[in-house]
């Protein structure tokens, strides 16, 4: 007993000093963080918190007044005609992103990654559309899609037909907002595809056309399973820019007509900045926020399905 003492004593500094590193440790990790934390608390959680205590009241810029109405402005936004159609008009725009936009950058990244001469220029001029801001490129399409005079509707009239309320029709104006953000956004997502095109293991190709397969195989086979990772980045950060149109819908449609471009975007501002309604803004804002964490979660949970290992 006496002979184990001294070793115990002995393996109490060196626990305390262990014990002092990871304290230190976690003292410079915290300090590191620290100005990041700070922000994010005044710029994001504390805005973020108080919208949630707006969405508990009726209020608006006119009257200093607020009055506690708890679950009211929910309710209300359930029962809304205008909140719903602001709803399908926004999931109508990310399935048509989802599947139009994500299937043509993913052909043009395979284009774009053979190696054929002027690669770069083209992926310059597909890319460019990206960097331009949506508020120029909303009155470049509106110019585009005017009724009189456009350019869209000079071509329709060139093959025989008539022209097209694009921007004033109750299906078209949404379709005019899709189209103007499958030409905005599917030179990035052609870019994401590209980096995993370029990480595709050259090896893989090699052996499938080897054992026979063509171009399809290899893509099915080879390809689309390297680029799992690739493509539910790409599907996750789509439906994100999908569900927080608006720039689009304010210089092109202002959410008409009659509400049928309206996003839930739009629809936030609308309540809040046009109707001075700021619970009912206040609660939308909730709501679509708790709809994109959750729509991410669910994409996280089951990307281990489908999203392998490259290893």
């Amino acid at each position: 007993m006496s002979r184990a003492l001294p070793g115990v004593l002995k393996s109490q500094p060196r626990a305390r000093q262990q014990t002092a590193r990871k304290v230190q440790s976690s003292i410079h990790g915290w300090i590191m963080i620290l100005p990041a934390l700070v922000f994010l608390t005044l710029f994001v959680f504390i805005p973020m918190a108080y919208v949630v205590y707006l969405s508990m009241f009726q209020s608006n810029f006119l009257t200093p007044t607020m009055r506690f109405v708890g679950w009211e402005n929910y309710y209300h936004l359930l029962t809304a005609p205008d909140f719903g159609q602001a709803l399908t008009n926004t999931v109508g725009l990310a399935a048509g992103m989802v599947f139009l936009s994500l299937p043509l950058a993913l052909a043009l990244a395979i284009l774009v990654n053979m190696r054929l001469s002027g690669t770069s220029v083209y992926r310059t001029v597909l890319f460019g559309p990206y960097v331009i801001p949506l508020v120029g490129s909303g009155l470049m399409f509106t110019l585009l899609f005017n009724t009189d005079g456009g350019l869209v509707n000079r071509i329709v009239e060139i093959f025989g037909g008539h022209p097209i309320d694009w921007l004033g029709g109750g299906q078209s104006a949404l379709l005019s907002v899709l189209i103007l953000s499958i030409w905005q956004y599917t030179g990035y997502y052609m870019l994401v595809f590209l980096a995993g095109l370029q990480n595709v293991p050259q090896h893989l190709k090699e052996s499938c056309r080897v054992d026979g397969g063509g171009l399809w195989s290899t893509l099915r086979h080879v390809t689309l399973p390297a680029l799992a990772p690739s493509l539910f980045f790409a599907i996750v950060v789509c439906l994100i820019q999908t569900f927080q149109t608006f720039d689009q819908v304010y210089v092109m449609t202002g959410g008409g007509p009659d509400g049928a471009s309206t996003t839930l975007a739009y629809y936030i501002f609308e309540k809040g900045f046009q109707m001075y309604d700021i619970g009912t803004s206040s609660a939308a804002s909730v709501v679509l926020f708790a709809m994109l964490a959750l729509l991410t979660w669910l994409q996280v949970s089951f990307s281990n399905r489908w999203v392998g290992d490259e290893s």
